[in-house]
């Protein structure tokens, strides 16, 4: 550091500095390359000329940030890119360097983790923001620490070192960022089993969220120690008493109490002050034999063994929790090694060697459903969410392979999980499939997962995936996946539906050529290429009939009709309206199984009633009323992802297919007397109904009617819909 630098800030800052300064070039020096020195010496240097003249809202010079959070990843062994890394951190964010500067200064390693770790700012044109700048700033930084876990450490740092600095911040800014790491940043840690991290955010959040019942928390604590301190040393000096009889070598026996960051959810008094007592040995079997001797001595509380050295959890956890009755209490006991206390507390980061592949390693499991997440653009921070803060399952399978996956989850996301063909087949499971001397029991592909079991997938070739499958999964990996399959069947359906329509209209003109032919002749080829189509493109406009295919083939003369006396008949004007829609394309609908239908949600249209079309994507054909409020209230939906195209209803008034009619209600009195009297007034009978109160004002019908034709269900449903009770009615 510079004199001149130097005296810009005070004396105690100026101190901070050194040491700081001292402690990251020790350490680097030490752990780090030749190769690594130079670019810390450059990294200081840059922070330094680049942050100079910035503050923090506390008054401290801002370049103390990027260097505590770098000396917080030296105490944590992190490898010395990583120190330099954390030193950029907001160097992009912050200043006027570029990504471009990073890269040619320092390698594009630190160019995409500095880049990965900065926020996505507002863009100054309205039009270029496609999603919520949060939403992609997580997005940008998911795939940053999917592809080098080091990134997260990073962030996890500078996010404790801005939660320990934020006294000096705005009280709604405390708020907004106390908020988001208690949901983001205090889950990620727990999950990479980061206990004093995840338990020293807490606390902050705690503190800067609820100030006056933190306070009071931390008088109850003291209070509630001070009242049961002889009983805890009894109850301490009891199992010491117990192992040192049996002649047992152990390092400590300590009570665990109730820590502040556990009351952040809580508002009322705390009820007692001990979680119960560790019991520290040193490897093991050791861990086995404490077991023994205190289920020797005391009275154990039936079902709550539990071995996490065997089968540590998801987090990383290991050791053995059992409870037992102490002092007339029941009390909590846990064992562990001091390798396993330390990893507990600290993850990985308490015995990593330094390589970045064992890093990755160790975090797999986790990384690899962020991954999911981190490559799926419609992910969005409530996926993120959900993930980080749920409860997580762990299941096997039939080689033995550990997966992981969110509390819900569902055999579908077991076979999603493991291979992507594998999920979009799937029709069930065979549980525990290698147990001897059992029956396999199948399950289907929407039942939960339960943790300890092992499966074996069933897949039927025939079976593809469904929107419906999404009400079936709980991982983003599932969901990104089924839409995609989804979406690409559409497409296929689409366009082989094109490719049927032309197919047999060249075959009623005569022409001898198949498809596959036509479609390469010069002529055409010439004619696509005029309009800016694809031979996919044109395949999937003519099946949605979106382009007219009668103007298409006049304007370009790719039918020679004077050449065929038979085409020269075929050639009015009625067969043209019949065959191609005429100029005006107008879509049938003759079936509402259509794989090119889709019935809108919003407003449920049933044959019978006036619609609208609209082209969705190029995909499918959305059906709507005609007087659906969304399409009134929303001009601008029909400029972008919807076309509109002329439709009406095709379908047969002989045909009778039973119908399944669902209405959402508010419930009260009656209401299922007034739903069945006009059912039955309409002369149709009820197969079955039943009803599921969703809350106190609130339920849901479900009637199944006997066949009836398309326009006696219709009738039916205009009863309906007007009822005043009736908020959303579907079949």
């Amino acid at each position: 550091m510079s004199r001149s630098k130097q005296t810009n800030i005070s004396a105690s800052d100026r101190a901070l500095v050194t040491d700081l300064d001292k402690q990251i070039r020790s350490y680097v020096h030490e752990y780090g390359t030749r190769k690594d020195s130079e670019l810390l010496d450059q990294a200081i240097s840059d922070i330094w000329q680049y942050h100079e003249n910035q503050k923090r809202k506390s008054g401290q010079p801002f370049i103390i940030h990027p260097l505590r959070v770098a000396s917080y990843i030296c105490r944590a062994g992190l490898d010395a890119p990583t120190v330099v890394a954390a030193l950029l951190h907001d160097i992009i964010e912050d200043t006027s360097i570029t990504h471009e500067d990073i890269n040619e200064r320092y390698g594009s390693w630190y160019a995409d983790i500095v880049t990965g770790l900065t926020k996505i700012k507002k863009p100054e044109s309205p039009e270029n923001l496609t999603v919520d700048n949060l939403d992609a700033t997580y997005q940008r930084m998911l795939k940053t620490m999917v592809q080098d876990v080091r990134a997260l450490f990073i962030k996890l740092f500078d996010r404790l070192d801005n939660m320990r600095d934020m006294d000096a911040m705005p009280r709604d800014k405390q708020r907004r960022i106390s908020l988001e790491t208690l949901n983001i940043y205090v889950p990620i840690a727990e999950r990479l089993g980061l206990t004093q991290i995840c338990q020293e955010h807490t606390e902050l959040c705690f503190k800067l969220l609820y100030p006056k019942r933190y306070q009071k928390t931390l008088i109850e604590i003291d209070d509630l120690k001070k009242d049961r301190i002889s009983t805890i040393k009894a109850m301490k000096d009891s199992l010491q008493n117990n192992l040192e009889k049996q002649k047992f070598a152990y390092h400590n026996v300590e009570p665990l109490y109730v820590h502040p960051s556990s009351r952040i959810q809580e508002s009322g008094p705390i009820d007692h002050i001990l979680e119960g007592f560790r019991i520290v040995v040193k490897n093991s079997l050791d861990c086995f034999q404490a077991l023994g001797i205190v289920h020797t001595n005391y009275y154990v509380i039936p079902l709550k063994i539990r071995d996490y050295i065997s089968n540590p959890l998801w987090n990383g956890y290991e050791g053995i929790q059992t409870e037992l009755r102490m002092e007339g209490e029941q009390t909590l006991i846990e064992i562990v090694s001091e390798e396993m206390l330390t990893k507990n507390q600290y993850g990985i980061m308490a015995h990593w060697s330094g390589s970045p592949t064992e890093l990755a390693d160790y975090y797999r499991i986790y990384l690899s459903q962020l991954d999911q997440m981190a490559g799926d653009k419609d992910v969005r921070m409530l996926d993120v969410m959900s993930y980080v803060q749920s409860d997580q399952v762990q299941v096997y399978s039939p080689e033995g392979d550990m997966l992981v996956f969110p509390q819900g989850s569902t055999v579908l996301d077991f076979a999603y999980g493991i291979h992507t063909e594998l999920g979009n087949h799937c029709i069930g499971a065979l549980v525990n499939p290698s147990s001897v001397g059992t029956t396999k029991k199948r399950v289907p592909r929407e039942r939960q997962l339960f943790t300890g079991e092992a499966l074996q997938i069933i897949t039927d070739k025939g079976v593809h995936p469904k929107e419906e499958w999404l009400n079936q999964v709980k991982t983003a990996k599932s969901r990104s996946q089924i839409k995609r399959a989804v979406e690409q069947q559409k497409v296929l359906n689409v366009r082989n539906s094109g490719r049927a329509l032309l197919e047999r209209k060249l075959r009623e003109k005569g022409e001898e050529l198949s498809v596959e032919k036509w479609i390469k002749s010069m002529m055409v080829k010439s004619a696509l290429k005029a309009e800016n189509l694809t031979a996919n493109q044109f395949f999937q406009e003519i099946g949605l009939q979106k382009r007219p295919l009668q103007q298409f083939l006049r304007k370009y003369k790719l039918l020679h009709f004077e050449s065929s006396g038979r085409l020269k008949k075929m050639i009015r004007p009625e067969f043209w309206g019949n065959v191609f829609g005429g100029d005006k394309n107008i879509f049938l609908i003759d079936d509402v199984q259509n794989p090119l239908i889709r019935l809108a949600n919003c407003c449920f249209p049933i044959p019978g009633d006036k619609i609208l079309g609209f082209i969705h994507d190029d995909k499918e054909i959305e059906i709507h009323l005609a007087d659906c409020p969304k399409i009134i209230n929303n001009k601008k939906l029909t400029q972008s992802r919807l076309i509109p195209i002329d439709v009406s209803w095709n379908i047969s008034k002989k045909i009778s297919r039973s119908h399944v009619i669902h209405l959402h209600v508010i419930d009260g009195t009656g209401i299922l007397f007034q739903i069945t009297k006009i059912i039955k007034d309409a002369g149709v009978a009820i197969i079955y109904s039943e009803s599921a109160e969703k809350n106190k004002k609130e339920a849901d019908i479900l009637i199944k009617l006997e066949p009836v034709s398309w326009p006696v269900f219709h009738k039916i449903v205009e009863k309906l819909r007007p009822l005043k009770f009736v908020k959303k009615i579907w079949e």
